[in-house]
């Protein structure tokens, strides 16, 4: 069924089950861990990338007492805190908080003796270059993180040794 059917569901009749060709469903634990190379004790596990709706629905850890670089959301971002403790400056967040952002925000995720894991989804525009900037804190480098980015995390080899923390 289409999009356009499930406009007839209507008030005052009974509906009916919809599955549509563009629904995905993932079992996590049949995606790998992912080690981010470029950002020490930080790991990604990509559940859903969605290039035409530029949508990247991902598990996210980071080591404890550790500091993931300086980034910048260039699309509104969504983190559903799973498991531990982190902080941005005086904003702390632990486990069952939600953190909304917004294009333009700033920070650098400070990790305690937990760490923490987080589900994130990054929702773009389509047909955005680029969901995401991270500042690299020694050369000032910027580089930019787009949906290509996670569609190739799907396919990439596991790390060692990460499990689900949540």
């Amino acid at each position: 069924m289409s999009s356009q059917d499930s406009a007839s569901q209507s008030p005052g009749a009974k509906w009916t089950m919809l599955q549509l060709p563009d629904d995905v469903f993932v079992h996590s634990e049949k995606r790998p861990w992912v080690a981010m190379g470029e950002f020490g004790g930080s790991y990604v596990k990509v559940l859903h990338a969605d290039k035409a709706r530029n949508i990247a629905v991902f598990l996210y850890q980071l080591s404890p007492n550790s500091v993931f670089p300086m980034h910048e959301h260039l699309c509104t971002a969504i983190a559903y805190t799973l498991h531990g403790d982190w902080a941005y400056g005086d904003i702390e967040l632990h486990k069952g908080s939600l953190a909304f952002e917004t294009p333009g925000s700033t920070h650098a995720p400070v990790t305690g003796d937990t760490g923490f894991t987080v589900i994130t989804v990054l929702l773009g525009e389509p047909g955005q270059k680029a969901l995401l900037r991270s500042q690299d804190p020694e050369t000032l480098e910027v580089s930019e993180l787009g949906i290509e980015f996670f569609i190739e995390l799907m396919d990439a080899p596991g790390a060692e040794g990460v499990d689900d923390r949540h």
